[in-house]
């Protein structure tokens, strides 16, 4: 009924291609061998066997390396469901586990101590561990960093990131005294993990064999008791409560008076993730005689976890070497690190002899420094001070100076550390007359108990032996009375 005009007044034919790829045909390779012998000598027939043997041989060679890896990624995937250390070993060494990329941020009012250890099992089953320590620029020269935190985690000079099967960074980040947090893929994983217990888990999940975690059901029960001990707002995490936790340290102890160890014979992460609650939750008044003896073993583990000096151990060593070419007698008690007075005596009030407060100052109008060193519970008014000693205004010298004078961190400042300043003298010592005194009213010799370079740590030395140190560095004391 109706016509209507086309939409193409012309159409034109457009070619389609019977194949759109197009395979040389095996034929060819054998044509081409057959038009290049001409001769009639039948070396074509041979040259063409010669060929077809050799393909065969690399087929034979390649299936044989790939039902060689299916029986290995097998036999490692059964590894993996026993937990067996030995064969992660074996699957480390393939080469097939990827490369894992752990970035922990954490506090340093409340360091991961178990972050040391888990390193050492990582190395101990077989893998590259890189690791190196940072801080961030909201806590950099912040009180509480000292030699030690600086260097919490750290990996041998010959470890290259780029070969190791894993990367620990650790970063120092001001978060008033919150959990520590695990980051492994930040572009994919929406929440961090946060607390000790919950990174040794994953870890546990990550790296078979470094927990015995989940192989046995009611050990995973027992060990899962511990580990939710410490979690920030249970009785031993940092905001728990002081009743609860009195009750869990009663269970502690109860249980380490019959063992060695949470985890069995000797001392493990599970061990080292309650010790690190204990030293960032509790107090010396607080913890049983077995505890003790306990975390004791547990602080001797984690110096053998690092696999070198730390600068802290460095400068302690050599004043303890300087202390025995002197002939003079000293005795070194290990504790947690400290940063007040009061964190200090928590540790060492047992200890026989005065107990001291070290303050570098200086001179505002001079720019001259004294340490001053005075009985832990004396008060130290710097302005009376500044009169006594011929001082116009005395102010506390900065990290900077600190370190460049005494070669010391904030935290650590000592009169051992004069032995830094033996040869530019440019700190004048002041010392509480107090501590002058070699004998005390009983006869018996004073003691003196100060910081050996680290604040993990404090070391007794008498009076006398204390004078024989001061003369040897070249510094007279300006005796004063507080």
């Amino acid at each position: 009924m109706y016509k209507l005009q086309p939409l193409f007044k012309s159409v034109v034919e457009t070619p389609h291609p019977s194949c759109v790829y197009k395979m040389k045909k095996i034929s060819d390779h054998f044509n081409h061998n057959i038009a290049a012998n001409n001769d009639g000598t039948g070396e074509n027939t041979q040259n063409d066997a010669t060929s077809n043997n050799c393909e065969v041989e690399e087929l034979e060679k390649r299936w044989t390396e790939i039902t060689s890896r299916l029986q290995r990624l097998q036999s490692e995937l059964a590894a993996i469901k026993t937990g067996s250390a030995s064969e992660l070993s074996s699957f480390v060494d393939a080469g097939v586990r990827n490369f894992q990329d752990l970035v922990i941020q954490a506090s340093p009012s409340n360091p991961p101590h178990s972050l040391p250890l888990l390193k050492q099992r990582m190395e101990m089953l077989g893998m590259s561990v890189y690791a190196r320590t940072h801080v961030h620029s909201t806590v950099a020269g912040h009180k509480l960093l000292d030699d030690t935190l600086k260097s919490f985690v750290y990996s041998d000079s010959r470890v290259e990131r780029s070969k190791a099967h894993v990367a620990i960074t650790l970063i120092w980040i001001k978060d008033d005294g919150e959990e520590p947090s695990l980051m492994v893929s930040p572009s994919s994983q929406g929440v961090a993990i946060k607390g000790e217990a919950n990174i040794a888990r994953y870890l546990a999940r990550l790296l078979p064999g470094l927990l015995d975690y989940e192989s046995q059901p009611l050990k995973a029960a027992q060990i899962d008791h511990y580990l939710d001990l410490t979690e920030c707002s249970a009785p031993l995490g940092a905001r728990g409560l002081k009743r609860d936790r009195a009750a869990a340290l009663q269970l502690l102890e109860r249980t380490l008076s019959t063992n060695k160890s949470l985890e069995g014979s000797q001392v493990g992460v599970v061990d080292f993730v309650v010790y690190s609650a204990l030293v960032n939750s509790c107090t010396e008044k607080e913890i049983g005689t077995h505890i003790r003896s306990w975390m004791d073993r547990c602080r001797s583990t984690v110096k053998k976890a690092n696999a070198t000096t730390s600068p802290s151990d460095s400068k302690r060593s050599n004043l303890e070497k300087y202390l025995l070419e002197l002939g003079i007698a000293f005795r070194t008690v290990e504790h947690p690190a400290v940063f007040t007075v009061a964190a200090m005596m928590e540790h060492i009030s047992h200890l026989v002899g005065f107990h001291a407060k070290n303050l570098l100052v200086k001179d505002k109008k001079t720019s001259k420094l004294y340490l001053i060193t005075a009985r832990h519970d004396a008060t130290v008014q710097l302005g009376q001070i500044s009169k006594v000693i011929g001082a116009k205004e005395l102010r506390f010298a900065d990290a900077e100076t600190l370190e460049a004078s005494l070669g010391v961190q904030q935290g650590s400042v000592t009169p051992f550390a004069l032995l830094n300043d033996a040869q530019e003298h440019r700190v004048t010592f002041v010392l509480d007359g107090q501590l002058w005194s070699e004998k005390n009213s009983d006869g018996q010799d004073s003691y003196l108990n100060f910081h050996p370079m680290t604040n993990e740590a404090t070391t007794s030395i008498t009076v006398a032996g204390f004078k024989v140190f001061l003369k040897a560095t070249g510094h007279e004391p300006v005796i004063i009375q507080l």
